[in-house]
């Protein structure tokens, strides 16, 4: 089975937002940002994987992160969220936030780190999507990019 990642057009709206509230996430704001969202096919061009992220100057905030298919995998995981830094990289953006319940193993991979909200541009904090989504059983996450 093959998938095939692409910028997200405005035909992908609704389904995107199906995917994203399927899995428990807001949906709110989607339409706003939605060219700015990557998605993932399969074989017979279902939805099943999206991304959004919200361009601040040269900081990012990386959104409703859905991967929703039998045949993710780790590995899959993995090679998906490499492609959205390096889209993100691809746009100046120089820093990507998240906000995430728990530790997950594969931002430590991707070199993410937890970060005081402090240390979070107020650009960012001032993203609806971030005020709704940076409370206290949250995480904020930040991964430089093009670092060496």
């Amino acid at each position: 089975m093959s998938i095939v990642v692409r910028k997200a057009e405005q035909k992908d709206l609704l389904p995107i937002q199906r995917l994203v509230a399927k899995a428990g996430l807001r949906d709110e704001g989607i339409e706003q940002y939605i060219n700015e969202f990557l998605v993932v096919e399969d074989d017979s061009e279902n939805l099943i994987g999206t991304v959004g992220i919200e361009q601040y100057d040269g900081d990012g905030l990386l959104r409703s992160l859905v991967l929703d298919s039998p045949i993710w995998d780790a590995k899959l995981s993995l090679e998906f969220l490499q492609l959205t830094l390096k889209y993100a990289e691809e746009k100046d953006i120089e820093t990507v936030y998240l906000c995430a319940k728990g530790t997950n193993a594969l931002f430590h991979q991707l070199g993410f780190r937890e970060v005081d909200l402090d240390d979070v541009p107020s650009a960012i904090q001032s993203s609806p999507h971030f005020k709704k989504n940076a409370k206290q059983d949250v995480k904020v996450w930040a991964c430089g990019l093009g670092e060496e």
